[in-house]
């Protein structure tokens, strides 16, 4: 005998198990229909078929002591897990094939031989009965999804863990109704989820949330779709802040913010400016804001502009995880980093004068690579290794220009106004922890904090008789000014990010701490190189810390030498060519030779000029 009924049949089992315990529910409500034919019944007679049943469950419960440990609750709930786990896949894959058979059987009971129509029937009865259950659990899925979106809605805070305990007690055969409110939240401004354990690299967890991503996102995109624009938004901006808290929690990992108060004052526009160290920026950047406010009290509402590339065109992220459908729809700005960046500039410009919401930006434009200890263990992210060839010797070529235009673009969009255009710095640490450029293991109970540092406000009187060139090279005086102040904002952008991720201060006690235990140099002149290294800082000159980043971001065995070097340089008081020529060679041992049309003085020169 074929085991492919019974299979179909065990994969299908909790739907099945729900839908006759719902059936049951439903017969059992009928009851009430027949209250006055009851009265006529004797009532000792119905009390004694309810004392029988009792007296028979109990003498059962005598017999067979395991009855006793039976938990109806936590298997509904393991049943719902499982549900939840391969239900959508099996909706779909095994669903569509129950579908297709079921119509291929009608059409041959229809058009067969005489003899053969009972056979074919069968066949059809029992395929387009497991289509039919297919859809059937497939639309009480996302009606559950609907539910589970709106109690999300109602209780911002949740605890992620409770969210999907309801979740999967929903999704069970006894289909537990969802609650109005939760009893369990937590406080995004320190959260943690650590177990206590050794950190250790995994990639269970990372499968886990991917997953996780794509139920919130479809859910999500639902709503927008079902219900309306206006509640899709506001269920986006609060899935997106559970999205973060349950990686966190999926990873056991703890969240820290500093600084939300600095937002309780600020009116007017916002662009937030975040350094990029991971994927998780983007994931964990909505939970980690999601309480605080605005002078007039509303919450933050973060739009990015995503890399096209990776939203858009990757029909993984797009259309399998929905994450880039869900984005889209939610004012997201797609950046083609491929030559097409002027028009999303212009896009953002328009979406942060005309909406409420607040534009983000990752200023570097890609993550940075990955830091490494003397084991070459994780150690977070570094800062200036976000460039390419063409910008590798330029100090500030970690920086894109886009959002100084972006910041330019927008006041002049407010001319004849006086709206402040508030540019926010927040310094992220950790997420390079978790996940680094290039991996794809997570590092569990890592430590991640935000701090949001001092704004940078411009006014729209600020921009008065600057004019967006459309080409390349400037035209007029007006363009020409243009490009000085974006030159300039980008020296300021710089600064309030090393401000937001205190940077210099930590690769400063990096190095002082390596050339003291590896004794790199004499004792008495580490005192002389903190000296140069902390004026270099207040002078704004960052190509020391640009070099130390850097070595920082190399292999291990690759450091002393270049350290050592350094420092006997800053021992003398840092020289920039000596110091560029330093940064050549460790830039070109980090990401390669140079391009070979480069010329060496020529990029010299163009670094001295920025």
């Amino acid at each position: 005998m074929s085991l492919t009924p019974w299979f179909l049949v065990l994969i299908y089992i909790v739907p099945i198990t729900g839908t006759l315990i719902a059936t049951g529910r439903k017969i059992r409500s009928l009851w009430t229909i027949g209250e006055g034919l009851r009265k006529r019944i004797p009532h000792q007679r119905i009390s004694h078929l309810k004392d029988s049943l009792k007296n028979w469950f109990a003498e059962k419960e005598k017999r067979y002591p395991l009855t006793r440990y039976l938990k109806i609750q936590k298997i509904n709930a393991l049943a719902g897990i499982t549900e939840y786990a391969f239900g959508h896949l099996r909706d779909f894959i095994v669903g569509t094939v129950m579908l297709f058979t079921a119509i291929g059987y009608f059409f041959l009971t229809t058009f067969a031989k005489r003899e053969l129509m009972s056979d074919h029937f069968g066949a059809f009865l029992y395929f387009s009965t497991f289509a039919l259950l297919s859809i059937f659990t497939y639309r009480r899925h996302v009606a559950i999804g609907l539910r589970m979106t709106e109690f999300m809605r109602v209780n911002r805070l949740v605890h992620p863990q409770e969210f999907f305990d309801h979740y999967y007690r929903a999704l069970g055969p006894l289909q537990t109704p969802i609650p109005t409110f939760a009893t369990r939240t937590v406080d995004p401004a320190h959260v943690n989820y650590k177990q206590g354990r050794s950190p250790k690299h995994v990639l269970g967890p990372l499968l886990h949330g991917l997953y996780d991503t794509a139920i919130f996102a479809r859910s999500a995109y639902k709503a927008y779709i079902k219900i309306g624009a206006v509640y899709g938004r506001d269920v986006f901006d609060v899935m997106a802040s559970l999205w973060g808290s349950r990686m966190m929690q999926l990873f056991h990992s703890e969240l820290t913010v500093t600084g939300l108060e600095k937002f309780h004052e600020l009116d007017g526009k916002i662009i937030l400016v975040f350094n990029h160290k991971s994927h998780l920026d983007f994931v964990l950047n909505f939970f980690a804001l999601c309480q605080t406010h605005l002078k007039n009290g509303r919450h933050l509402r973060p739009r990015y502009m995503a890399a096209k590339d990776h939203f858009v065109d990757n029909k993984f992220i797009y259309q399998g995880l929905a994450v880039g459908k869900l984005i889209e729809v939610n004012d997201m700005v797609f950046v083609d980093r491929k030559g097409k960046g002027k028009d999303s500039i212009s896009q953002a410009a328009d979406f942060l004068v005309n909406k409420d919401i607040e534009i983000c930006m990752f200023p570097q434009g890609t993550r940075a690579y990955g830091n490494v200890g003397p084991f070459r263990e994780r150690r977070d992210a570094g800062f200036y290794t976000t460039v390419s060839p063409h910008s590798m010797l330029n100090p500030y070529g970690h920086l894109k220009k886009g959002l100084a235009f972006l910041a330019i673009d927008t006041a002049l969009a407010l001319k004849n106004t006086d709206t402040p255009i508030h540019l926010v710095f927040v310094g992220i640490d950790g997420t390079a922890d978790l996940v680094p450029k290039k991996g794809i293991k997570v590092q569990l109970e890592s430590l991640v904090h935000f701090n949001v540092g001092d704004p940078l406000t411009l006014y729209p009187s600020s921009v008065t008789g600057l004019e967006k060139p459309q080409d390349k090279d400037p035209k007029n005086e007006a363009e020409k000014n243009y490009l000085q102040y974006a030159n300039d904002l980008q020296i300021k952008i710089n600064e309030g990010l090393i401000k937001a991720m205190n940077l210099h201060e930590k690769i400063l006690v990096r190095f002082m701490d390596d050339l003291r235990n590896k004794k790199l140099i004499d004792s008495k002149d580490i005192l002389n190189v903190r000296r140069h290294l902390t004026a270099a800082d207040y002078s704004g000159n960052i190509l020391p810390y640009v070099i130390l980043d850097r070595i920082y971001a190399l292999d291990p065995s690759h450091w002393n030498p270049f350290l050592k070097e350094t420092a006997l340089e800053l021992i003398k008081g840092p020289t920039t060519p000596v110091l560029q020529n330093i940064m050549e060679r460790v830039s070109e041992k980090l990401f390669g030779k140079l391009e070979e049309k480069l010329e060496s003085p020529k990029r010299q020169i163009q670094a001295g000029r920025a």
